[in-house]
């Protein structure tokens, strides 16, 4: 699972901050559709993501286990490929 990265498509003004915000279990639920089942605790996301653009998220899959997710926030599908 080393350099797993999930996409998660979001409405966003046009500074690209988001009108929401990106929470552990919005995480957790895209690293299991990628294959990965994780909890939303075991998400290490020290506050919400809130713009767009990549953001690096480390999970806990066990006490000594941390793996880093890298988290691409976009717009659309197509902005998130570039």
């Amino acid at each position: 699972m080393e350099g797993l990265a999930v996409v998660l498509i979001r409405s966003a003004g046009e500074s690209g901050s988001l009108y929401g915000s990106v929470s552990a279990r919005d995480i957790s639920d895209a690293c299991t559709a990628a294959g990965l089942t994780v909890g939303r605790q075991q998400v290490l996301l020290d506050q919400p993501i809130k713009t767009l653009g990549l953001a690096t998220v480390r999970v806990e899959l066990h006490p000594e286990v941390l793996l880093p997710v890298v988290v691409n926030v976009a717009r659309s599908p197509e902005e998130a490929e570039k």
